[in-house]
C-alpha cells in the first residue's frame, strides 16, 4: 500500500470514508501494477476503463490519477463521454439519419476522429493538447475556451467511457428488439443497425490505443437504473444550469439507448480485459481477475521522404517549387529529410540542394547512385566509397559501357535519335530549355546516358529491346530515355532506407515516395506510402498499389505540397479524413 494520505482526494472528489478501504485493498495495488507497466515499456501508456453508467468508472480513473502522481508520474484522464459531437451535430444526424442519434451516448454519437487525434496528441507530445470538455447539464460540448490545456509530456493517460471495448453484434442479433424503446422508436432496426455499423467500423481504431484495460462489471443490467439516477441527482445538485437534468422517468427512458450494447458488453467484454473487477448491486468489488498484459516498447517513427524532381518537387515548365516552400520549411522543423530521386546528374543535385537549402543524401541518374554527405551518419556505410566529400553507393558501371553499347547499335537505327553525347551542351539547352550552366551540369553524367527518340515509334521499341538484350535496362521519363544498368529508384530507396534504419534502431522507418512518371514506378512501389503527382503533359505513372496511395488534386509543388501534408496528417491522425461528423447524411 502506498503511504499516501488521500483525505484530501476524498473530500475533493465528495467520497465517503468506506471509499478508503477500496483504494487500500484494490486500487492502489492497481496504480502500482500500473506503474510497473510503465516502467517496463518506458513509453507513455493508455489506460481504457469500462464500466456501466453509474459504475464507478470516472471515480476510479480520477482515483488512479491521484496515485500515479503520488508515484510520481504524470498523468491526465480524459472520458470518451467528452468527444460526444454537440447538439447540433447531433441534430444534424438525426434529421439525416435517424430522430434517435439526437441523443447522446451510443456509438455514432462520438467524435472518433478528434479522440484519436487527441489521445495521439498526447501520445507522442504534440503539446500543447486541448481536450475538450462535454457539459452534461447542457447536454453539450464546452466551447473551446473552457477545453482544458495539456502542455507537459504525460506518462500516462486514463480513458473511461461506457462502450469502450464493446463489439459490433452479428445481424441475428440486431433483428429483435431488447427493450420497449427499440420496439416503438426503432422498429424497422435502422437506428440500431446505424449504431452497430459505427461501432464496427470506426471505434476499433480508438480501441486498438488501449494498452491496459481495466473492467467494473455490473452484476446485470437491472441494477444500473439505480446507479445512474444516484449520478443524476449528484449532477443535480451540482449544476448551476440544472435544464437537461433528467428525472426518474426521462432517466428510465435514457438508460435504454444503452440496454443492447451494455448487455452485449457484460457479456462478451470480461474474458478480454486484463484486470476484471466484479461488483456486486451495491457495487462493492466482490472479486479481481487479473491477465496482466504483455507490453513492448514504442518506437519512435522517422518519417523519410524520397521525391522526384522535375514535375514533382520542381514545376514541370520553370523547374520553380515556391508552393512547396511552406512545407518544405516545416518538415526541416520536425528533422524529416527531403531527398531527392532523379534522373538529374550529381551536379544538377547539387545546385537544387543549394537552393533548397538541403543536406541530405541524394539520389541521381534513376537510382543508378546514393550520394551521402560523408559524415552524415556516425559510420560509413559497407559497400561505399569516399569521394569528393561524399559516400557513394553505385549500384551500376560507368557511363562509358553504356555510352559503347548505344553506339553499336547506331548504324541500324541511323538519325532515329540524339543522345546527350550527341546534342553537345547546345543542343541539350535546345531539347530542355535550360540555360547554358544548367545544360552543362546536366551533361556531366556518370552513370548511363539520356536518349531523345526523334523516328519511328516502332523502331524505337525495336532499339530499346536490342539494348535490353545486350545488358542494358531502359526507363523512360517525361522526356527522355534512360540507358543505364540493373537500378531503378525503388532499388536505391530501399537500401537507403535500411541504411537510415541500421543508424538508429530505436525508431521505425517509414518512406515516402513522391513522383509523377513512370520511372518513378519502381519507387513508389517500394516505399510505404506513394503520392503521385498529377502532371500536366502526361497521365499518371501506373502503379500495382491500393494501400496507402494518394493522388494529388493540383499539378507540381503544389499537388507536392498537398499530398505531403495530407499524408503526414492522416498517418499522425488515422481516420481523421474519414471519420462519421455530425454534419452528414
Amino acid at each position: 500500500m502506498l503511504d499516501t494520505d488521500i483525505t484530501g482526494f476524498l473530500r475533493q472528489q465528495q467520497l465517503p470514508d468506506s471509499y478508503r478501504g477500496l483504494i487500500k485493498e484494490w486500487f492502489a495495488p492497481l496504480s502500482e501494477t500500473i506503474k510497473s507497466h510503465h516502467n517496463s515499456a518506458k513509453r507513455p501508456l493508455i489506460v481504457g476503463i469500462n464500466g456501466a453508467q453509474g459504475s464507478g468508472k470516472s471515480t476510479l480513473a480520477a482515483c488512479l490519477q491521484f496515485l500515479l502522481e503520488q508515484q510520481g508520474l504524470r498523468a491526465v484522464t480524459l472520458s470518451l463521454d467528452d468527444f460526444y459531437f454537440t447538439r447540433n451535430e447531433r441534430q444534424t444526424l438525426a434529421s439525416g439519419i435517424h430522430p434517435l442519434l439526437a441523443t447522446r451516448g451510443v456509438p455514432g454519437t462520438h467524435d472518433i476522429a478528434l479522440a484519436r487525434k487527441t489521445l495521439s496528441d498526447l501520445l507522442h507530445r504534440h503539446l500543447p493538447v486541448f481536450v475538450p470538455r462535454f457539459n452534461k447539464a447542457t447536454d453539450d460540448r464546452s466551447p473551446p475556451e473552457f477545453a482544458s490545456c495539456i502542455n507537459e509530456p504525460v506518462d500516462i493517460i486514463l480513458l473511461e467511457g461506457w462502450c469502450l471495448g464493446a463489439t459490433a453484434e452479428d445481424e441475428a442479433a440486431l433483428s429483435q428488439a431488447v427493450n420497449d424503446l427499440e420496439a416503438n422508436e426503432d422498429s424497422d432496426g435502422h437506428w440500431r443497425r446505424y449504431v452497430n455499423e459505427q461501432l464496427a467500423r470506426f471505434y476499433p481504431a480508438l480501441f486498438d490505443l488501449i494498452d491496459i484495460w481495466i473492467m467494473l462489471k455490473a452484476p446485470s443490467f437491472d441494477c444500473i437504473y439505480n446507479w445512474r439516477l444516484e449520478q443524476e441527482n449528484k449532477l443535480r445538485q451540482n449544476a448551476q444550469q440544472q435544464s437537461q437534468v433528467m428525472d426518474e422517468l426521462q432517466l428510465s427512458r435514457f438508460i435504454k439507448f444503452y440496454q443492447r450494447i451494455t448487455e452485449n458488453t457484460l457479456n462478451t467484454l470480461p474474458e478480454r480485459v486484463h484486470y476484471l473487477f466484479e461488483l456486486n448491486a451495491s457495487r462493492q468489488i466482490t472479486k479481481l481477475t487479473s491477465r496482466p498484459p504483455k507490453l513492448s516498447a514504442m518506437k519512435d517513427k522517422q518519417w523519410l521522404i524520397f521525391t522526384d524532381m522535375d514535375g514533382s518537387l520542381l514545376d514541370h515548365h520553370n523547374y520553380h517549387f515556391d508552393d512547396a516552400v511552406p512545407t518544405l520549411k516545416a518538415l526541416a522543423s520536425v528533422h524529416i529529410p527531403v531527398m531527392p530521386v532523379t534522373s538529374k546528374t550529381q551536379a544538377e543535385v547539387e545546385l537544387l540542394r543549394d537552393s533548397l537549402n538541403n543536406a541530405h543524401p541524394f539520389i541521381v541518374e534513376n537510382g543508378a547512385a546514393v550520394f551521402i554527405p560523408v559524415g552524415y551518419f556516425e559510420k560509413q556505410p559497407e559497400d561505399t566509397v569516399e569521394k569528393d566529400g561524399y559516400w557513394i553507393k553505385a549500384f551500376v558501371e560507368p557511363r562509358k559501357k553504356w555510352q559503347q553499347l548505344i553506339e553499336q547499335l547506331r548504324p541500324r537505327y541511323a538519325g532515329e535519335f540524339k543522345t546527350f553525347t550527341d546534342a553537345g551542351i547546345d543542343g541539350i539547352i535546345a531539347m530542355t530549355g535550360l540555360n547554358v550552366h544548367a545544360a552543362a551540369r546536366a551533361a556531366r553524367r556518370q552513370f548511363g546516358e539520356p536518349i531523345a527518340w526523334q523516328g519511328n515509334g516502332n523502331l524505337k521499341q525495336q532499339f530499346i529491346e536490342e539494348l535490353q538484350q545486350a545488358g542494358a535496362h531502359i526507363l523512360e521519363g517525361g522526356r527522355f530515355m534512360h540507358v543505364s544498368g540493373d537500378c531503378n529508384k525503388g532499388r536505391a530507396l530501399r537500401w537507403l532506407t535500411q541504411i537510415f534504419q541500421a543508424a538508429e534502431l530505436d525508431k521505425t522507418m517509414l518512406s515516402l515516395a513522391i513522383g509523377d512518371s513512370q520511372n518513378d514506378q519502381a519507387m513508389l512501389e517500394q516505399a510505404d506510402y506513394a503520392l503521385l503527382i498529377r502532371s500536366p503533359v502526361h497521365p499518371l505513372p501506373t502503379v500495382n498499389r491500393e494501400q496507402n496511395l494518394t493522388i494529388s488534386t493540383h499539378t507540381g509543388p503544389k499537388g507536392w505540397a498537398e499530398g505531403v501534408n495530407q499524408i503526414l496528417d492522416a498517418t499522425l491522425h488515422p481516420d481523421s479524413s474519414t471519420q462519421p461528423r455530425g454534419n452528414h447524411g
